[in-house]
């Protein structure tokens, strides 16, 4: 019985209904290294190759926070690109993420 009350649980969270959230880590621009994470900045996903897994591809690159103006972030480009190579595209802008060749 409580195993089923758990798959029915689980099976209830599921799915959303919701538009995508943007993640927000402030300007990260402003940050030491810019757009390329760093271990003190990064240091749950330090070393992962596995972006997607904490990093929701939907809700990411929504909202240009940058500081630079729209027209010189082209954040549907971006979406293109991380669409087309998925978590692949991720070190183009982000660095390696210490993760070894």
């Amino acid at each position: 019985m409580a195993g089923i009350a758990c798959l029915i649980l689980t099976l209830a969270g599921c799915g959303t209904e919701a538009s995508p959230q943007s993640e927000d880590y402030g300007n990260i621009l402003a940050s030491p290294d810019g757009l390329v994470l760093v271990a003190s900045e990064h240091p749950g996903g330090w070393t992962r190759p596995d972006c997607f897994s904490c990093h929701n591809v939907n809700n990411i690159h929504n909202i240009n926070r940058t500081g630079l103006p729209d027209d010189v972030v082209d954040l549907e480009g971006v979406r293109a690109i991380v669409s087309n190579q998925g978590e692949d595209s991720c070190p183009q802008c982000h660095g390696d993420n210490g993760v070894p060749p």
